[in-house]
Order: structure tokens, then C-alpha cells, then sequence
């Protein structure tokens, strides 16, 4: 017996039977379904004189309250995929773009099924296949016959391509993750006159220059459903920016140490108190801490220490964002610093969201980005921003960037 198990967005119970009633036409199948949260299907082929006998089994669940967020555990599946989520937050990543992606997937699951093969998965491979590909599924395997993507438990797209081993590793260059417009996307109607001025802004200034644009992006929240983080969460988080990209760039510890108690830094996320104090860094690791003066860059400017964000073609001058926080006493610096308005932070937050989505799809189809944008830069500040603005109240190290 072998088994793995099925997360979809989708309430996919109804599919499954059709699925499996087109495929195996002559087996015997038994639904279980008294109109709850859970559900079953066995399905029996009898073997002849010297056929084997084979049993799929299905146990089915799905969400109390489908959603695409996870802010309440209030069933058995909201339980397993908040767990799940806290798992793979702790894992390494060699693509955490990737691997934001598949947490927005995760978060945004609202059924799964438990797929139970004897003797084996390959037996059923093709209704499987069938089931992942009409769900736009992901998968938690871990090594049989059929699976051997990596030596322990891990995560498979549709396609049962890797997404994500607790090595770290990935084998898949984007993730489709498509959320229910009923669920995510207030209803056009209800966007504020101030909601669309700004989507239209945004669009104006990506034809300008020359960025593709997809019209049918939603608008950004309104400002008043908007918390920014407050004033103290964003210096404390400078600082913990600031402290990650100088160890990556391999300054010695022993200077980072003393950095870190005169500055007083003591808010650096999980992911950051690793980096801190490894011994010694992955390249992995390394370039994700370098990569954090692209959000420091962001901060500074929210914080009033820059005046504009300069185009996302180029990298950020860092010898100048590290004198304007490393130079000044912490006292001094946080006397020197107003956070910018709600309105000023969601402005650059629409057009990066924007911006991110042209860049998104040229990668997809292998093409160059519109406007001479960096990707990468692009990402960080939307990253960044997403943060600033709470987006879905996420951690810093478990932000997404939906796009």
C-alpha cells in the first residue's frame, strides 16, 4: 500500500467521482457522503484467476469556511494546514520565490484528499494525474515506487514536479496558484472613486514607460482598510535589514555583534536570527541577505530618509542607504525619521504590484521584461511594501507577493 495526499483550492469532491467513474468504468465504487465536512470513496477492481486485486481509497475533507486566507483554525483541515504552513516556513529555500508562492497556495487550500493505492500508486497513476491537473492541485509525497523526487517527505505541483524539499531544493521555475475571485477580489462595484484614480495612476505611469499592464488586476485595498506597521516596527525592522545584508556581504562576527548591541537590534525574524548565526552561509543564504538592502532601500524611504523610489531598472545604492542608518546613533536616527502616509506607501504599492506581474509573466514566457525592469528588485520592493501595508497580516518572513 501507498499513499499521498491531494491539496486543492477547489471543493473538489464532486469532480473526484466523476474523475474516477470516467476512468476506472468497471470498477466497483462505493461514496460515502452524508453531507458533511468529510467524505469517502473506495473503489475495488477484482483481479481474475491471476489479475491482482487492487483498492483505491479516498477520504475526502474540506474547509468549514472556504477561503483563500487561513486567520481561523475551526476544522480538522484549517488545523493540518496552519501546521503545515508553520512547517514549511521553517524550511530552507533555494527559490523563495517559490516558496512564497506555495505558502499562498497552502493558506489557500480548502479541500483535501487522503489518495490511498494498494498495491501501489502507480496503479492509478492516471486518475491521479487526472484528479491533480482538473484541481490545479499540490501534493505531500514522500518516497515509494512512484514518487522518488527526493529522499524524504516533500511537496509536488500538478505536474509532480518539486516544489519543495526540507533540504530546500526546487525543480519548478513558477507555481500556478489561481485563487477563487469570490473568495479573494471585492466585487468591482464596491472599489472607492480613490481605489480606481490610483489603479488608472498606475497604469498611466507602466505605459509611460513602456511596462506591460493586465487590465484585469484588481485594485489595491482603500486606504481605509489599510494598518500600516507603526512607526517602531518599521525602524525595528531597518535595523534587522540592515544587520542581515552586512553579514551576507561577510562582514566578521565579531563586528556584527558589536554592531547589534550598540544599535540595539533585537527584532530579527527566524530566518534572520539563522542567518546571523551561522558560522558560515549557504551561497543560498548569502545572496538572499544581500538582496535585503532592496528592501532596506524601501524602508528608508518609508521611513523619510529618502525622498523618492528610484526607478526598479537598478540596484540601490547601498554604500548610501548604509550611512543613513549606520552612521547616526540609534537615538538619532529614530529623532530623524517620519513614516510616510497611508496614501504615499499604497501609491508605490499599486504600481509594484503592477510592475511584479509584468514581470511574472515575462518569465513565464521566457521573455525579457517590459520597461528595462530588474525582476528582482521588483520583487523585493513589492515584498517590502506588502509588508509595510500588512498585507494579509503575514510575518516578515512569510510574506507573499501575489500577483
Amino acid at each position: 500500500m501507498e499513499n499521498t495526499t491531494i491539496y486543492s483550492h477547489a471543493l473538489a469532491f464532486d469532480k473526484i467521482v466523476k474523475i474516477v467513474k470516467a476512468e476506472l468504468p468497471k470498477a466497483k465504487i462505493d461514496i460515502q457522503d452524508n453531507g458533511g465536512l468529510q467524505k469517502s470513496l473506495v473503489v475495488i477492481i477484482k483481479g481474475g484467476f491471476f489479475g491482482k486485486f487492487k483498492k483505491l481509497t479516498l477520504n475526502y475533507r474540506e474547509r468549514l469556511n472556504p477561503d483563500y486566507r487561513l486567520e481561523n483554525i475551526e476544522c480538522g483541515l484549517t488545523q493540518n494546514l496552519a501546521g503545515m504552513a508553520n512547517f514549511i516556513a521553517a524550511l530552507p529555500a533555494k527559490n523563495p520565490e517559490i516558496k512564497s508562492k506555495f505558502m499562498t497556495a497552502v493558506l489557500s487550500a480548502n479541500s483535501e484528499t487522503a489518495f490511498i493505492a494498494e498495491p501501489g500508486i502507480r496503479e492509478f497513476a492516471t486518475v491521479l494525474r487526472k484528479i491533480t491537473q482538473e484541481t490545479n492541485a499540490f501534493l505531500f509525497a514522500q518516497p515509494n515506487s512512484f514518487f522518488r523526487a527526493a529522499a524524504g517527505q516533500y511537496f509536488v505541483d500538478k505536474n509532480f514536479n518539486l516544489i519543495l524539499d526540507t533540504a530546500g531544493n526546487c525543480a519548478v521555475q513558477d507555481l500556478d496558484v489561481k485563487v477563487d475571485a469570490k473568495y479573494h477580489d471585492a466585487p468591482a462595484e464596491n472599489n472607492t472613486p480613490a481605489q480606481l484614480k490610483r489603479k488608472a495612476e498606475s497604469e498611466a505611469y507602466l505605459t509611460k514607460n513602456q511596462i506591460k499592464i493586465n487590465k484585469n488586476l484588481p485594485c489595491v485595498a482603500d486606504v481605509s482598510d489599510i494598518k500600516l506597521r507603526t512607526r517602531q516596527e518599521v525602524i525595528d525592522r531597518a535595523y534587522a535589514l540592515l544587520l542581515t545584508a552586512v553579514k551576507g556581504e561577510g562582514v566578521e562576527q565579531e563586528n556584527l555583534n558589536r554592531a547589534a548591541a550598540e544599535k540595539r537590534i533585537d527584532s530579527l525574524s527566524p530566518r534572520e536570527k539563522h542567518i546571523f548565526s551561522a558560522a558560515e552561509l549557504t551561497d543560498q543564504e548569502r545572496a538572499y541577505a544581500t538582496w535585503r538592502y532592496e528592501s532596506l532601500n524601501v524602508i528608508l524611504w518609508a521611513l523619510g530618509k529618502t525622498e523618492d523610489l528610484k526607478y526598479p531598472s537598478e540596484i540601490c545604492d547601498v554604500s548610501f542607504l548604509v550611512g543613513q542608518i549606520f552612521k547616526p546613533t540609534r537615538e538619532d536616527f529614530v529623532n530623524s525619521v517620519t513614516l510616510k502616509s497611508v496614501k504615499e506607501i499604497t501609491d508605490e504599492l499599486d504600481k509594484i504590484y503592477r510592475m511584479n506581474w509584468a514581470c511574472v509573466n515575462a518569465r513565464i514566457k521566457g521573455e525579457t521584461p517590459t520597461g528595462n525592469l530588474n525582476p528582482s528588485v521588483v520583487y523585493e520592493r513589492h515584498y517590502t511594501l506588502n509588508w509595510l501595508t500588512g498585507y494579509q497580516n503575514a510575518a516578515w518572513d512569510e510574506v507573499r507577493t501575489d500577483t
